[in-house]
């Protein structure tokens, strides 16, 4: 480790930070994967996520955290962290790190201190914050390998600081871009000067830290402050939240009994061309990709528009199909609940006044829908028993599988590994995780890469046929390819 070489044990053990060459990674509770350095979070979660950990490759096993300094359109993220100790008002701290830049872009690098975390909804540049101490060209100390640099500052702490961020806020200056600009943290030293020890309660807060799985959505509390999910209720609307168009099925009348009475008292109210407006919304958050979520809930709303027109005599030209394709989820993911209740169809029923003159003809959003993904399926058989390893002996079989993947422009592919419920839940997790990577390379080394959006598991959780016969459990051991076309 470059880190390693650089400074004695002594004098790393006063560091401030915790994790400070990123080197541990945790399990995120959204991806149930390893995906981003223990203790350093995103400010931007619900749009523009710490570019994970890459690997160093010249030092081996080594890891680095990558921040976007400018590209075309000014999209930033930042990385932040509560300090293991305050610092104290008026002590003088030396921070020190090792940076590195892409292209002609300079190592520069700004630090805000303050007393809590920093969010956004939206991964921009931070002008509107002043940074605290700044790493330029001057703070250069050594130069290293791979335009990456040793830099150094001390300075004054002004207040009991609690939080450090760190980023590029100010914009760079005007000047043809031709792609993303990085600027590259393989480690930081936050230390005081006069050398004084850790405080008491260093340990306790570098555990909590290391308990912060659930990082890539906005906290609760900083979600009231931003912006909602769907746009603000119209005056004269009724507003109702659907699981979507199960809740004009029985099962899903049942399920949801609230819900479905106020949909049909709406539905009793409605006449066609009587200048009543229906707004539906779809709303779907599963961290595959925006483009991914955006498609599920045009067809979401799609499917509850044609059962509106088809099964109760709504006119098409009194509704209109909005798609959010860059918003945050209302509830968090730590539990199944949440995750289901992020996935949704926002109605509006809203009344014409009396009064008013008759509106003009509306303008529909034309809004182009996917066709509904096929699925095919890999069964257990093509893998080794009880493992993650794809079986060469059934290769054969396999490539008759994949020769079904149409590759004409426009096809993602999400890759989805399950298992039986037979053995622990988390072995069956990560089997089924490994299974879906496996099926991935292979496809990488058919040519499908390119294609490949998303590749996750599920585990036990998502059986397609009851566990308890051996026959059940079979057939939910495997991975589905799920097609999907524009």
């Amino acid at each position: 480790m470059i880190a390693a070489l650089l400074l004695p044990a002594a004098t790393r053990a006063q560091n401030l930070l915790a994790n400070p060459s990123f080197e541990i990674i945790n399990i995120c509770t959204e991806y149930r994967a390893p995906c981003a350095p223990v203790a350093w979070e995103s400010v931007s979660p619900a749009s523009k996520l710490l570019f994970n950990y890459h690997t160093y490759r010249n030092k081996a096993g080594h890891q680095y955290i990558v921040l976007l300094a400018g590209d075309t359109r000014e999209e930033r993220n930042y990385a932040q962290t509560r300090l293991l100790c305050p610092l104290r008002k008026g002590q003088r701290y030396r921070l020190s790190g090792i940076v590195g830049a892409t292209g002609k872009l300079q190592p520069e690098l700004d630090f805000y201190l303050s007393k809590d975390y920093v969010f956004r909804e939206q991964g921009r540049a931070l002008t509107d914050l002043k940074p605290t101490v700044t790493f330029r060209k001057e703070q250069v100390v050594k130069e290293l390998e791979k335009n990456f640099y040793r830099m150094e500052m001390e300075f004054e702490a002004a207040d009991d600081y609690t939080h450090l961020l760190m980023g590029r806020m100010e914009l760079l200056p005007s000047r043809r871009l031709e792609g993303p600009e990085s600027v590259f943290i393989d480690w930081l030293e936050l230390v005081p000067v006069d050398g004084s020890p850790l405080c008491p309660e260093a340990s306790a807060v570098e555990d909590s830290l290391g308990r912060r799985f659930h990082r890539h959505t906005l906290p609760g509390q900083a979600i009231s402050s931003i912006n909602p999910v769907v746009p603000l209720i119209r005056p004269g609307c009724v507003d109702i939240d659907i699981p979507g168009p199960e809740i004009f099925t029985a099962t899903g009348r049942e399920r949801y009994p609230r819900s479905a009475a106020r949909v049909d008292s709406m539905i009793l109210r409605y006449e066609p061309h009587g200048g009543r407006r229906v707004f539906i919304t779809g709303v779907h958050f599963d961290f595959a990709t925006k483009k991914f979520d955006k498609q599920t809930s045009a067809q979401q709303a799609e499917t509850v528009r044609q059962v509106l027109v088809k099964d109760f005599g709504f006119s098409s030209d009194d509704i209109k199909l909005i798609v959010l394709d860059s918003a945050i989820p209302r509830f968090d993911f730590n539990s199944p609940t949440g995750r289901a209740r992020n996935n949704y169809v926002a109605i509006e029923f809203c009344v014409a006044d009396p009064s008013a003159q008759p509106p003009p003809p509306p303008v529909i959003e034309t809004v182009k829908i996917a066709p509904p993904p096929d699925t095919l399926v890999i069964p257990d058989i093509l893998f080794k028993f009880d493992r993650h390893e794809l079986n060469p002996a059934l290769f054969r079989t396999l490539d008759s599988l994949v020769a079904k993947i149409p590759r004409s422009p426009g096809v993602t592919l999400q890759l989805v590994g399950h298992t039986d419920n037979a053995g622990a839940d988390d072995y069956n997790l990560l089997l089924s995780q490994r299974r879906a990577a496996s099926l991935a390379d292979y496809l990488r080394g058919k040519g499908l890469g390119d294609f490949i959006l998303a590749v996750s598991g599920e585990g036990e959780h998502r059986p397609a046929f009851p566990n308890d016969t051996p026959e059940g459990r079979r057939r939910n051991r495997r991975v589905e390819i799920i097609i999907y076309r524009q």
